[in-house]
């Protein structure tokens, strides 16, 4: 996915650090520590361009830790407040509606984004910050192709933590509504699995196609926006993590 950015006409593209054993232990003690992770990755890539704010694409759960590092509001003790770093944000399959997802237990993604949803939420920075959002329903609960077995076993599996298949349809783990943030730009798929077993996925040529020069559309009205001095009005009490909503 680097090199076919890079071949439409990204200037650098650089990949935050958080591998698989990251995400299994971010299950047991939180985004936090990845928020952080972000933070220092976002940092490096601005300074590596100039300090120009930069476009960030976040595959599924990486939408959540970019907003995270985003936010001005410490999360458990961690702060990035990247959000003068991000021209653009653009998620691919990412849980934003996880807080209303029907799931049996409150882990860590759900706590997350009930955070975000009290703190930040919505395309909260916009306009100085970009936002698009793209998800697709090719996956439904009702009967669906033998082809489609392996799409309707993996939301079997997901669906203690992202919830199950809805009448919208999903990208086989992520569903449709879920994937949208409310005030942002949003693009809808219908042949797109989430990834990376099974395609087309959000980062395959021909899809990345569809919705790469939206997002460069849309950076470069960001960077108009701040230009012309648009600002953002941050205010909050408070959080608690107890809480779905602010104190």
């Amino acid at each position: 996915m680097r090199r076919r950015l890079l071949a439409r006409g990204a200037a650098s593209v650089s990949i935050a650090p958080v591998h698989l054993p990251d995400w299994l232990a971010a299950g047991v003690v939180g985004f936090g520590p990845l928020l952080m992770r972000v933070g220092r990755a976002l940092t490096e890539t601005r300074r590596a361009g100039g300090g120009r704010p930069i476009l960030v694409v976040g595959h599924s759960a990486g939408g959540i830790l970019t907003r995270l590092a985003m936010s001005p509001v410490a999360f458990r003790g961690r702060r990035a407040a990247m959000d003068e770093a991000v021209g653009a944000l653009v998620t691919l399959g990412t849980p934003h509606g996880l807080a209303r997802a029907p799931v049996p237990y409150a882990h860590q993604g759900i706590t997350a984004v009930r955070f975000l949803d009290a703190v930040t939420p919505g395309a909260f920075f916009s306009p100085r910050t970009a936002y698009l959002t793209v998800g697709s329903d090719l996956v439904r609960p009702e009967e669906a192709p033998a082809r489609w077995l392996w799409d309707r076993l993996r939301g079997r599996a997901f669906a203690r933590l992202v919830g199950p298949h809805a009448a919208l349809g999903g990208d086989g783990i992520v569903q449709l509504d879920a994937s949208q943030l409310a005030g942002a730009e949003h693009i809808t798929f219908h042949d797109v699995r989430h990834g990376h077993i099974g395609g087309p996925w959000y980062g395959d040529d021909e899809i990345i196609d569809r919705w790469w020069p939206r997002a460069v559309e849309l950076w470069r009205g960001a960077l108009t926006a701040r230009e012309a001095g648009s600002g953002v009005d941050f205010k909050v009490a408070g959080w608690s993590s107890g809480s779905s909503s602010g104190s």
